[in-house]
């Protein structure tokens, strides 16, 4: 579970992607593209920001430049389409976007939830991402020009039809500065995940007393950093467990649990198993 601040996402000649996965988990990150998932199949409980989502089949949530956002494991997985794109694609409306932030990032499924007040931009922004879908799988000729059009039709939909909220200049530069500490701390717990770990050091990383790095971690990521530690402990022992035979007491020390009973515990709460019953899946 490595977060990250994402960088060169997408290709700078055509900064678009769009992917349909059903990945079970993804640590928090950001990155300076818009971001619109859409959920196929299943439910996804998903983070932005300090919030936690959950997503059925046909909602579809925003995640705006800079948004700290993470998938959290479920034992179903969950089939969706996301759209990145950066908003140089759109030069000629996209100034009108760059100090503003969706509101209300989640459009519920408007025929199930019947939400009158979001129909209209459901069916509108469901239309855009499945012709966009068909377009960038199909990479027909003039591809690139249908869904640059479709970007146009989906900006449009954004700013005539969601509810925005203007950002200052101050909020951004307050953002960015937030973002670059969080920066350190994931590096530092990449860097020394499989030792004990304390608050404080942690904290000093960040450059905060340990009551406010809770404050700010938690705020920013809408988990603990005890949450976020053992997320990503747990995401080194999985990657372990499946690529060596090491005894499974050994894996636990050295992805930096310093009790079986506790790593155990932690591994069932996340993966919906044990350590055990893992291996035997992957192996059979």
């Amino acid at each position: 579970m490595e977060a990250s601040h994402q960088k060169n996402l997408v290709d700078q000649e055509f900064p678009f992607n769009l992917m349909i996965t059903d990945i079970t988990e993804f640590p928090p990150h950001w990155h300076k593209e818009i971001e619109i998932i859409y959920v196929l199949e299943g439910v996804l409980d998903l983070g932005l920001n300090n919030q936690v989502y959950t997503m059925e089949p046909g909602d579809i949530l925003m995640v705006g430049m800079g948004d700290v956002h993470y998938f959290l494991p479920r034992p179903q997985k969950s089939k969706r389409v996301i759209v990145q794109f950066d908003l140089s694609m759109v030069e000629h409306v996209s100034d009108s976007f760059q100090d503003r932030r969706f509101k209300t990032p989640l459009i519920k499924n408007a025929r199930v939830h019947d939400q009158a007040r979001q129909e209209q931009a459901h069916r509108l922004l469901e239309e855009q991402i499945l012709i966009l879908d068909q377009e960038y799988r199909q990479k027909a000729e003039g591809y690139k020009l249908a869904v640059m059009a479709r970007l146009y039709d989906l900006v449009t939909v954004f700013l005539r039809h969601l509810p925005l909220e203007k950002v200052s200049p101050l909020e951004k530069s307050k953002h960015r500065k937030k973002l670059d500490r969080l920066e350190q701390v994931f590096k530092f717990v990449e860097e020394n995940y499989a030792r004990p770990l304390t608050l404080r050091e942690v904290a000093e990383v960040a450059n905060f007393s340990v009551y406010h790095f809770t404050r700010f971690f938690k705020d920013i990521t809408g988990m603990t950093f005890l949450q976020y530690l053992n997320s990503y402990r747990i995401s080194k022992a999985v990657n372990d467990l499946a690529k060596s035979e090491d005894p499974i007491t050994e894996v636990a020390f050295r992805s930096g649990f310093e009790s079986i009973k506790t790593f155990n515990r932690v591994f069932k709460q996340l993966k919906g198993c044990s350590p055990t019953e893992y291996k035997k899946k992957i192996s059979s």
